[in-house]
């Protein structure tokens, strides 16, 4: 891991960021078994480990086992239900309680806490039967498996695979074969680029493990069995831009708002630990509106830019005029400190920005040995080749005190211009789709049979996942309005054999009728946006979770995905203004000058030469690749392709990815699950005072 030397000036600060933190810092985990003699046994295998919290079931048996920290977990109790929030949740025991009562079952009791501001996972029981529901995005995401003759759920698919190979260890023969091992099927979709269709992009990389759902819930029930039934749906895209700005508005505000207080709740229960919260200022319009919003928090706030990436040159214009003195009320410059980052202070906070010259490039390989960069053990990292600015980033922000760090990941899924939206709103309003499709035409210079498929173009979702599996090892066409999701391929590097086996499961996918989050292609090609971006977020809030520092992405939280959903379709394909719904709503909190900047800033520079500069490192991963060892790449045609002169960026990330995490988790070392067993490290059930309103 990164030492205290690795980064230069701030050694001192950085004192308190140590191997030992790294190692131990602690993440939300937990196993939710049913109330059954054999989640009683399951618990005994569960291995020595920190401390862990372990909630009963009436019983006496074992209900969660898991670690969390304080600020992370809302508890609360009213006569036979219970509920658990862990993650961000804006609410106090109390105020849970009192949504607990009512009509509904467990059914009721998941619609009344949907009003919680937060991104969490919910867990709820009620006279036996055990709820357990993930965010829409997946931030938070549940998985579950058959172990032990019964199903347990969990947050981590690893540490239900490693339960159950424990498991078929104790009691031979358990569960099907190869249950709790790496799956190379799933591993062969992971190659796919840009990333695959949902219904496969949700398979955990272990056999015998399964993911449920975005919009889905996982009941449990005491005989051992589970049931998995859909609980969202999206909303009429029926609002104006006004009232949908609105709408976001609140909902953006109530999703900071939630970190905010959590980092109050943070800085409460740890003697001597700060509250800061920090927030990327890049100068685009969704991180800055981020910023802006935790400024009127009664927090301690950081925010962090990059300085200039050559002598000379100035990259930052936008976080300048975002951070510049009178941008935030009594906000003043402060001289640049020892460590080399100058600095303005909004409030009780400060602006730091960072030097360029001295953080990693991209596609930094994890083992470079200058900068360390921590595993997802998850899955692969969807954010690959970015992993090692990200993991510096958060090492500076914990050297400077940040508890909860927000970053603006989730806008463009949500506000961006899609073509689907053209495609929907032709249902509809031909004309007004007509209109705006000749528009994006002239304007993004598309082709005319891409315009007339994406008006008039599409077929159901089954019959286009279907579709996909012949043309998934063909480079193009490209994805146009008519197609329920970004059309992915297979590179060209993929063994023969693999490609036959991610067309089959493309075949098998389709012919279950998997259901579309909307009727509608926009509104479901939006969520499956969420969804990726909320992959993204696991990954990168891994790497941030190894330095103390919890990595939030506000704009996934469910009530602004659902926020974003309302707005109609006719004032989603305006052409000429980016992301207009994300701009009214920031109008006033956010300056002018910022908000005309949109969301994204460009990388292809960027990518294409960090690619070029660790070319050799990337292309010796082919002398002894473990996916070629697997039957599942050609090593000679992806080292070519790497040292090429001009290679290019993004194709090979989810196969450098896929192989670096396999070489951190080869199945045959994988190890066991990270909570500790009940009977080794939690005390005996005591009797619980019913909760106060």
């Amino acid at each position: 891991m990164p030492s205290a030397r690795s980064v230069p000036g701030i050694g001192r600060r950085l004192g308190s960021v140590t191997a030992h933190q790294v190692e131990c810092s602690p993440t939300v985990d937990f196993l939710v078994f049913p109330d059954h003699p054999a989640g009683q046994a399951l618990c005994r295998l569960l291995p020595a480990g920190p401390p862990a919290h372990l909630l009963r079931h009436p019983s006496g048996r074992p209900w969660i086992v898991g670690r969390w920290t304080a600020d992370e977990a809302v508890t609360a109790e009213a006569g036979p239900r219970r509920a658990v929030l862990l993650g961000t949740a804006s609410a106090s025991p109390g105020a849970l309680a009192r949504l607990l009562p009512g009509p509904g079952h467990l059914d009721g009791v998941g619609e009344r806490v949907r009003r919680i501001p937060g991104s969490y996972v919910l867990l709820t029981a009620a006279e036996g039967d055990l709820r357990c529901r993930g965010d829409l995005a997946t931030v938070h995401p549940v998985h579950h498996a058959r172990i032990g003759g019964i199903t347990v759920a969990g947050n981590r698919p690893q540490d239900l695979a490693a339960l159950a190979r424990a498991a078929a260890g104790a009691h031979p023969p358990c569960g099907a074969p190869g249950t709790g091992l790496v799956d190379e099927e799933s591993l062969a979709l992971r190659l796919l680029f840009p990333f695959a269709p949902l219904p496969l992009a949700l398979r955990p990389l272990w056999r015998s493990v399964l993911a449920v759902p975005p919009g889905h819930h996982l009941t449990l029930y005491a005989n051992g069995r589970h049931s998995v039934a859909r609980w969202w749906q999206p909303p009429e895209p029926d609002a104006s831009l006004e009232q949908a700005a609105q709408t976001v508005r609140r909902a953006l505000t109530d999703a900071v708002a939630a970190r905010a207080d959590r980092v109050r709740r943070a800085a409460h229960g740890a003697a001597g630990s700060g509250g800061t919260l920090s927030a990327d200022l890049f100068g685009a319009t969704d991180s800055a509106g981020l910023a802006f919003l935790a400024a009127r928090e009664d927090v301690p706030l950081l925010t962090a830019s990059w300085g200039c990436r050559h002598r000379g040159a100035d990259t930052t214009g936008g976080a300048r005029a975002a951070a510049r003195p009178g941008a935030v009320p009594h906000q003043r410059e402060r001289p640049a400190g020892r460590d080399g980052c100058r600095r303005s202070c909004p409030c009780d906070g400060e602006h730091l920005v960072l030097p360029y010259a001295e953080a990693p490039t991209w596609y930094t390989p994890p083992d470079d040995p200058g900068h360390p960069t921590p595993a997802d053990p998850a899955a692969p990292l969807a954010a690959f080749h970015e992993a090692a600015r990200l993991a510096h980033l958060a090492r500076l922000l914990a050297a400077h005190g940040s508890r909860l760090h927000l970053a603006g990941v989730g806008a463009d899924a949500l506000f961006a211009h899609r073509p689907a939206a053209l495609n929907s709103l032709a249902r509809s309003d031909p004309r007004t789709a007509a209109r705006r499709a000749w528009t994006a035409h002239h304007l993004c210079h598309w082709k005319a049979r891409d315009t007339l498929r994406t008006l008039l173009g599409g077929c159901s979702y089954p019959r286009w996942l279907a579709g996909s599996a012949p043309r998934v090892a063909v480079t193009g066409p490209r994805t146009t309005g008519a197609d329920w999701e970004v059309r992915a391929a297979l590179p060209p590097w993929t063994h023969p054999d693999a490609v036959a086996v991610v067309r089959r499961l493309l075949r098998e996918a389709a012919a279950r009728a998997p259901e579309p989050f909307a009727p509608l292609r926009s509104p479901h090609e939006t969520v499956r946006a969420a969804v990726r971006a909320g992959e993204s977020v696991r990954g990168i809030a891994a790497l941030a979770s190894a330095y103390g520092i919890g990595y939030e992405a506000p704009f996934l939280d469910d009530a602004v995905i659902e926020a974003a959903l309302t707005l109609r379709l006719a004032d989603r394909t305006r052409a000429g203004v980016h992301a207009p719904l994300l701009t009214r709503a920031l109008r006033g909190i956010v300056p002018g000058a910022v908000l005309s900047r949109g969301t994204t800033v460009g990388h292809d520079a960027e990518a294409r030469t960090g690619l070029r500069t660790h070319r050799d490192a990337l292309a010796a991963l082919c002398d002894d690749s473990l996916l070629a060892e697997r039957g599942l790449i050609r090593p000679g045609v992806l080292k070519h392709h790497l040292t090429s002169p001009q290679p290019s960026p993004h194709t090979a990330d989810p196969t450098l990815a896929t192989e670096y995490w396999l070489r951190a988790h080869d199945p045959g070392r994988t190890p066991a699950p990270e909570v500790p067993g009940p009977a080794l490290s939690v005390p005996a059930r005591r009797p619980r005072p019913a909760a106060r309103n």
